[in-house]
């Protein structure tokens, strides 16, 4: 995160001190730590416009993408190029060609030029009159075509400025809001941990074990994160409704196992039974069929050892969402008093 606040800056910098260059190679730099593929690619074409350089920055950064989407953002990336890139005169000979298509540091070289060749044209010392006046026609003339070019080539510089000065703004915009959600979720992981270290040793020990395979890439690890999320829920269930070794009738009327495996018809026969009808008590209910669809998911997985189905994205998901609902769980605990109709330890046998 700090990195990204000091490249943002150097943005903010470059775009103040006009070193438009130095401001998209800085802009790429961001776009990549935020894997904004888009906004990369484009940052590049306006440094490479030539075919080839670009057709290989481009497959560097698409590689890994599926053919569809590579199509996609070459369209795409084009179509905003151009956009950004065409005047609405010429600078050249011929009036048809209005896309400016230099590269940013050959643009900026080309204005040094120009400026410096406008000045360079002056009348030679001693030229009579009538020459002076032919000379002055034609030299004002291209003039006239020369600052044509500087003005067409110095607004698309300004262009290109303002979308570094943009973007890095709107990605600043985007990592005040992340940090936001970042501590939400920092002090919901804490909260949680906390309650069950001083409770429950087994459940602590099995969210830290889920929370530490968290940002593994490899699928392997993703497979035992699924693994680790469903030993932490079966421990939560043990602590709030110990296992009963015989059936047990539940508050909707149906009689179920509540031994050691159906850890599930434990977990959501606490939540039916413990709090007190309310909105919040259906969020909490609401969270609990969605951890318990995740729960069956990853049984399915595991009985079929299908790792390869397993995904990062799904593995976040199923530990966030048993965050939250412990969350809420323990602030209704905190908050209301449960109803007395929890098995204890000593009755379950345990």
């Amino acid at each position: 995160m700090d990195a990204r606040k000091e490249i943002i800056e150097r943005i903010y910098d470059h775009v103040e001190n006009d070193d438009v260059d130095k401001a998209v190679f800085a802009s790429i730099r961001l776009s990549r730590s935020v894997g904004d593929v888009f906004n990369t690619i484009l940052f590049l074409k306006e440094l490479r416009p030539d075919k080839k350089q670009f057709d290989q920055a481009f497959y560097d950064e698409v590689k890994g993408l599926k053919k569809e989407s590579q199509e996609f953002l070459w369209k795409t990336v084009t179509d905003h190029w151009i956009s950004g890139r065409t005047l609405e005169y010429s600078v050249t000979d011929d009036p048809d060609k209005t896309v400016i298509v230099m590269g940013v540091g050959e643009m900026k070289k080309e204005i040094v030029h120009l400026k410096e060749t406008i000045s360079d044209l002056k009348a030679p010392a001693g030229m009579d009159g009538y020459d002076l006046a032919a000379f002055t026609d034609r030299y004002d003339s291209n003039k006239s075509q020369l600052r044509l070019r500087l003005q067409g080539i110095s607004s698309i510089l300004e262009r290109i400025r303002t979308r570094c000065l943009n973007y890095a703004s709107k990605i600043e915009h985007q990592l005040v809001a992340q940090k936001g959600a970042d501590s939400f979720l920092m002090s919901v992981q804490s909260e949680v941990n906390t309650y069950f270290l001083s409770r429950s040793e087994d459940t602590y020990q099995k969210l830290r074990k889920a929370t530490d395979l968290l940002g593994s890439k490899s699928p392997e690890d993703n497979a035992l994160l699924l693994t680790s999320i469903r030993r932490a829920i079966h421990s939560v269930a043990n602590y709030f409704y110990p296992p009963i070794q015989s059936d047990v009738k539940c508050l909707d009327g149906k009689t179920r196992k509540m031994g050691n495996d159906q850890y599930l018809n434990r977990l959501n026969e606490f939540v039916m039974k413990s709090f007190n009808k309310s909105t919040s008590t259906e969020l909490i209910q609401s969270e609990l069929q969605y951890l318990m669809t995740f729960a069956k998911k990853i049984n399915e997985i595991a009985s079929k050892g299908v790792h390869a189905e397993v995904s990062e994205s799904e593995a976040k998901q199923g530990l966030l969402g048993l965050y939250l609902f412990l969350a809420n769980v323990i602030e209704k605990l905190e908050h209301e008093t449960p109803n007395k109709s929890m098995p204890t330890t000593a009755e379950s046998g345990g």
